[in-house]
């Protein structure tokens, strides 16, 4: 289980993004971007995997065509099967190299990059083409990781998750899956691990912020954390579902901290919202 799955952290999420623990990240940015000017012509997703945010999107009728593109051809099989059962032929599944897209001139009403962004290394073509794929005055879209590239987290980001770790009870650190075995310590992978076992996992993360406002005019940011809890509750976050009160208070002490530190200034956001628009 994800952290992001967890039903507590996904209200703390939705009211950093939106204001609101009830109103996801993605119904806030269609109120606030998109009310009144649905359905949209047509949309793209970089980076679609198995096409969950096409399909979650053809609820709000979010638009007449919506093309979508990643590398792993058999996420884009998945995609087009599930397209395909639920009858929705406006969804149009490919697969691409987004690091080596070209795209075609003012032709978007909106472009989605939904954890796939930290996964490129061509940031500059990538921003090139959407800056120039967008039509004027309509946005691009990410919900990203945005923290350390390749996974170089700082001492002080340690220092916290596995000091939160060491006074988890015993039962809360035990790994979910097959191993069963207790989760004591969380380490900076090295680069050469980092390549070995993802070479595109967080390639050049950190620098998403600070090139996106070169190609686009940023509209606005909300960061929402994952400092602490991303890494301190991998592999043990199917730990805390529909747990009983006490472990579910602990988690939210977890979260009541992170969003301190980050306040503070201590610790940075490793997730964002980003919108942008072309210039």
């Amino acid at each position: 289980m994800h952290w992001t799955e967890l039903e507590a952290v996904q209200r703390r999420i939705n009211r950093r993004v939106s204001g609101d623990p009830l109103v996801d990240p993605y119904q806030y940015v269609l109120a606030r971007y998109f009310a009144g000017r649905l359905p949209l012509e047509r949309a793209l997703t970089l980076g679609c995997g198995t096409g969950e945010l096409e399909r979650g999107l053809v609820q709000y009728g979010f638009c007449s065509r919506h093309d979508a593109f990643d590398i792993a051809e058999e996420s884009i099989l998945k995609a087009r099967d599930a397209a395909r059962r639920a009858g929705l032929e406006h969804l149009r599944y490919e697969v691409a190299d987004v690091n080596r897209i070209e795209l075609p001139a003012q032709t978007y009403d909106c472009v989605w990059g939904v954890h796939s962004i930290h996964h490129l290394a061509a940031l500059e073509h990538v921003f090139g083409q959407v800056r120039r794929a967008l039509k004027p005055g309509v946005y691009f879209v990410l919900n990203e990781f945005v923290g350390p590239t390749r996974f170089q987290w700082t001492d002080r980001q340690l220092e916290v998750i596995n000091g939160l770790l060491r006074t988890l009870p015993a039962h809360l650190r035990v790994r979910c899956g097959t191993a069963q075995t207790l989760k004591s310590e969380v380490t900076r992978p090295t680069i050469a691990e980092m390549k070995r076992i993802d070479p595109s996992e967080a390639i050049r993360s950190a620098e998403i912020r600070p090139l996106f406002p070169r190609y686009f005019e940023v509209v606005e940011v909300k960061g929402y954390g994952g400092t602490v809890l991303h890494m301190l509750l991998h592999e043990i976050a199917g730990n805390f579902q529909n747990a009983d009160p006490a472990t579910s208070a602990i988690l939210e002490a977890i979260c009541d901290l992170e969003e301190a530190l980050v306040a503070l200034g201590d610790l940075p956001h490793d997730f964002a919202m980003i919108v942008g628009c072309a210039r």
